[in-house]
């Protein structure tokens, strides 16, 4: 054994053992004084991180006494406990000198049939067939949890296909895998919109998902609190079918409609005006004069297609500051925490075990040193005018995902486009009004423009769901994402304040990895062992 294997074993031998004991002492005595636990659905079925002795022991002294977690190996490691199974990961920083089989005569056609419609009688019914619902889908069916996909698309993938033309994943393709079904090792590392649509639709067939297409719930969902049980009316096709789903898990991920100022003078615009979700490319533009109001990720690709279709001028509105990086630099931590070669599922747990707060402490020490390494790509993006910053509190780009899922771009071109002039940056202002072939701004100044785009950002995901559940229920409902204040996720794959609805979304990472946990909550209820 390695010494620092030694060193692992020997922490988590005593880890162990205190808890065993229900030594409250001895199990806090194997943090240091600033630690940090974690805890996914071990003691409680919520996911709570705790940050520093004092409050790690008056978290366990309610909950540890149930589990009595046993034993496991090194830093990765597993337990059981009275009543659950689970993984751990466990980070150490030095304190002082302590360191089944399948025999059938039917087709395989009459026993998806069979299992479909079993499932079509009394689902769990997830609303969204994007990677968020698949994913949970999947999960779902390896633990015997009935699920059915309600997707309003005519096929799976063309929310998808329905985006910018350019659009690539921005990380890369280990991270973004799907569960249980990796990609080719000859896959791109950063994967089009259109090679993720079709992966999308062969995962439904792959993975003998029961999904229904050209499907939404109407309004009027209500929930009967002593059957426990939604009351849902499906609109298939032409089709209306009712249900009784124990949850319904609304996987339409964490933007919502569109946010488009009201701006005086758009009826008289002779141009076009829209926002960037309903962009399809920038051929048509060609000899225009574009303006795009925004400057995060959606902004940067658009601006940038634009100018290689041949706009006549393209400006981009940076209203406030931006987190900007290198593609490069989203690809070095990418090979460091999502290594090619290396199991997801490794990875996973690796990532998740460390609380969002700690890599962001952790993060803020290094803020100098983010600065100097995009000081090539910054100096580019200066030269424009815009205007710049290293997170909300200089922890990076990094955790404004978590925070708003937006704020910054990964730069893969746009810059130099920058540099140049061919993107022109107005910064610190925004649009006062149109005219008929242009935009005054509240400093007063004017652009001519044949066309605008609100890269604006999306309003809260919970409003477009108050007519079909019913606002007295989605309104008390949790924010779906954003960080509590405990750093948290808010709302997803967490109790939401409703026993039955639950909501899901993030990037193909978070669905993966967090399915479980939503799928543990959910079979937990089924068996009767966590309460509503």
């Amino acid at each position: 054994m390695t010494d620092l294997q030694d060193k692992a074993s020997t922490w988590l031998s005593k880890f162990a053992h205190a808890a065993f004991r229900v030594d409250i002492d001895a199990v806090v005595d194997c943090f240091i004084p600033g630690g940090w636990l974690r805890d996914a659905l071990v003691f409680t079925w919520n996911t709570r991180s705790l940050e520093g002795r004092e409050k790690i022991a008056a978290y366990l002294a309610n909950t540890l006494p149930a589990p009595h977690l046993g034993t496991g190996l090194a830093t990765g490691f597993t337990f059981e406990t009275l009543d659950r199974r689970g993984h751990g990961y466990a980070y150490l920083r030095p304190d002082g000198d302590e360191w089944r089989a399948n025999g059938h005569t039917l087709s395989w056609e009459e026993v998806f049939g069979a299992r479909r419609e079993a499932i079509e009688k009394d689902p769990c019914v997830a609303v969204g067939a994007g990677q968020t619902g698949l994913h949970i889908a999947a999960r779902f069916k390896q633990m015997n949890i009935a699920s059915l996909v309600v997707e309003r698309h005519a096929v799976v993938g063309d929310q998808w296909r329905q985006r910018y033309p350019t659009l690539s994943l921005h990380t890369t393709k280990n991270h973004h895998t799907l569960l249980y079904q990796p990609y080719p090792k000859n896959w791109p590392t950063y994967t089009p919109r259109d090679k993720v649509a079709d992966w999308l639709k062969q995962y439904v067939e792959s993975q003998d998902l029961v999904v229904w297409t050209r499907s939404y719930v109407l309004p009027g969902a209500s929930y009967d609190s002593e059957a426990e049980r939604w009351n849902v009316v499906v609109r298939k096709g032409d089709e209306d079918r009712e249900l009784h789903p124990v949850h319904i898990v609304l996987a339409t991920g964490v933007l919502g409609a569109p946010r488009i100022p009201e701006v005086p003078g758009a009826e008289t615009f002779k141009g076009t005006v829209f926002h960037a979700s309903k962009y399809m490319g920038g051929q048509s533009f060609a000899g225009k004069d574009c303006i795009v109001v925004g400057a995060g990720n959606t902004s940067a690709d658009l601006c940038q297609d634009l100018s290689f279709r041949g706009a006549k001028s393209v400006t981009m509105v940076q209203r406030s500051s931006t987190c900007v990086v290198h593609i490069d630099t989203v690809a070095g931590a990418m090979a460091q925490g999502y290594p090619d070669g290396v199991p997801y599922e490794i990875c996973d747990i690796k990532f998740s075990a460390m609380p969002i707060d700690l890599q962001r402490a952790m993060a803020r020490e290094r803020e100098a040193e983010m600065w100097e390494r995009e000081k090539p790509l910054h100096d580019q993006l200066r030269k424009g005018g815009l205007k710049l910053n290293m997170g909300t509190d200089g922890s990076g780009q990094h955790f404004l995902i978590f925070e708003r899922s937006g704020g910054y771009w990964v730069d893969v071109g746009c810059a130099p486009l920058i540099e140049s002039g061919k993107v022109k940056i107005k910064q610190g202002v925004e649009i006062k009004r149109l005219t008929e072939n242009g935009v005054i701004f509240d400093d007063d100044s004017e652009l001519p423009a044949d066309l605008v785009i609100w890269a604006t950002g999306y309003l809260d995901s919970r409003l477009r769901h108050r007519e079909t559940y019913g606002a007295d229920v989605v309104d008390k409902t949790s924010p779906i994402w954003g960080l509590d204040d405990e750093g948290e996720i808010r709302g997803t794959y967490r109790p939401t304040g409703h026993p039955a609805l639950w909501y899901a979304g993030g990037d193909f990472a978070s669905s993966r990895f967090m399915s479980k946990q939503l799928a543990l909550q959910i079979k937990a209820r089924e068996l009767g062992m966590c309460p509503l």
